[in-house]
C-alpha cells in the first residue's frame, strides 16, 4: 500500500485552511479570532493561508479556542 504524501506546503495550505473553516464554523472574525488567542491578527492570516509554520504553542492555542484537540487539527496530514 502507498502512503499518500504531502509536500510541506500542501500540508501548511490544508492545516490553514482547516482552521480558517473552523474559525468560519463559530462565526468569527480573523480579527476577533486572533484578540481570543492571544496572537496578531495577521499572524493568523499568515497560518490561514500557509504562508507561516505556527508554533506548536499557537497550535495549542489556536485549537483550544477552535474547541478541538490539536491531533483533529492535524488529522490526515502527512509528509
Amino acid at each position: 500500500m502507498i502512503e499518500s504524501r504531502q509536500s510541506k506546503q500542501e500540508i501548511l495550505v490544508t492545516l490553514g485552511n482547516r482552521i480558517r473553516r473552523l474559525r468560519e464554523r463559530n462565526g468569527i472574525s480573523q480579527e476577533a479570532f486572533a484578540d481570543n488567542c492571544g496572537l496578531h491578527r495577521t499572524a493568523v492570516g499568515l497560518i490561514e493561508r500557509g504562508k507561516s509554520i505556527p508554533r506548536l504553542d499557537s497550535l495549542l492555542v489556536i485549537s483550544e479556542h477552535l474547541g478541538i484537540a490539536v491531533s483533529e487539527l492535524l488529522e490526515g496530514l502527512k509528509h
